[in-house]
């Protein structure tokens, strides 16, 4: 099923012959990302569950580590990463999960521990629900991930999952759009993405959410 809303176009092989520019979010940081994940989709439908998440992590860590224009480069931890892009394999990133499935960070040059800022932080749930949730929720396993980007502080949170054939995002955008609007502790302007790849169409939707705007 279609998405009801206008607000998740869908990104497929031939969109990625396209220009950045075009993509329908605001924000260069954004518009990349998508770009970026545009390239696992000659892989992402054939591969196991645990290579997805490598595809993922893998183009999202590479991403982190570009000189992206106008931005700096970013320092990137996350779990799950191959083993070449790890340090103790002669990679770059460190491979450790820290509160999140991945993130990108700044830090005071020099000093261990200091923090300067999160651009990203990523949330990725290939099970729609909680297998051992007592109660039954649809797409529990999603909004239980996504509470986590709720509470964090950082310049974009992107939440990533997968729609399956009778998933409808017409419900699970109405949940984000009341999670975010309702969560008291979150700041105006928080900023939020969205990439659900979708495996009878093979590409993904996307969407940007921004709290306080309609």
């Amino acid at each position: 099923m279609k998405p009801k809303h206008k607000s998740w176009p869908i990104f497929t092989s031939k969109t990625q012959k396209g220009k950045l520019r075009d993509l329908k979010v605001r924000g260069l940081i954004s518009k990349y990302i998508v770009k970026q994940l545009g390239f696992c989709l000659a892989e992402f439908f054939s591969c196991t569950q645990r290579r997805k998440t490598k595809l993922v992590k893998k183009a999202l860590a590479l991403l982190g580590d570009k000189k992206l224009k106008g931005k700096p480069h970013y320092k990137v931890y996350a779990n799950g990463l191959s083993p070449r892009l790890r340090t103790c394999d002669g990679g770059k990133f460190v491979k450790t999960e820290w509160l999140y499935d991945l993130h990108w960070y700044t830090e005071v040059k020099g000093c261990d521990y200091q923090p300067t800022g999160l651009p990203l932080v990523v949330e990725c749930e290939w099970e729609p629900n909680r297998r051992k949730a007592k109660k039954k929720v649809p797409y529990s396993g999603i909004k239980f991930d996504f509470q986590k980007l709720l509470v964090a502080n950082a310049s974009l949170r992107l939440m990533i999952f997968i729609k399956r054939k009778h998933d409808k995002i017409c419900e699970l955008d109405e949940y984000f759009n009341k999670a975010i609007e309702s969560f008291r502790n979150l700041e105006a302007n928080s900023k939020f993405l969205f990439i659900a790849f979708d495996e009878e169409k093979e590409g993904f939707y996307y969407a940007q959410k921004v709290k306080g705007r309609k």
